[in-house]
């Protein structure tokens, strides 16, 4: 798993972790040429690129293939500054083909979800082993 980041956090939100009552947020970074293996949640995801060279993106969709592909993803080129929305429920990966680590800041409604034990994060390499 390369999957490394800063978790925002509030002390008043013991039980969830999280910024507030209802808002996530986790500064993360994605390694010079790795990918991030598709993942899906139930809330939804305001993605802050922080910094980024060419050849960072993130591929979205709602279904994935029998190998773990996303099907006909909708592809999202990072630049710094930008930013992207990952729709609930939606297999997301993301892809740095770049020789720089790249940064986002995603800020997400799963303290809300959280909270009600409904957030349901998938990994795809767990889907697929099932």
């Amino acid at each position: 798993n390369n999957r490394l980041g800063v978790l925002l956090g509030n002390a008043k939100c013991e039980q969830t972790k999280t910024l507030t009552h209802v808002l996530w947020s986790l500064l993360n970074s994605i390694p010079a040429q790795s990918v991030q293996r598709p993942h899906k949640h139930n809330s939804v995801a305001l993605d802050l690129c922080v910094s980024a060279k060419p050849g960072v993106y993130t591929l979205m969709g709602p279904e994935i293939d029998a190998q773990g592909h996303i099907i006909d993803p909708i592809r999202c080129d990072w630049s710094a500054g930008g930013v992207f929305v990952t729709p609930p429920g939606w297999w997301h990966s993301h892809h740095n083909e770049s020789d720089d680590v790249a940064w986002v800041l995603p800020i997400q409604d799963a303290g809300l979800y959280t909270h009600q034990r409904t957030l349901d994060i998938r990994f795809v390499d767990d889907e697929l082993a099932r």
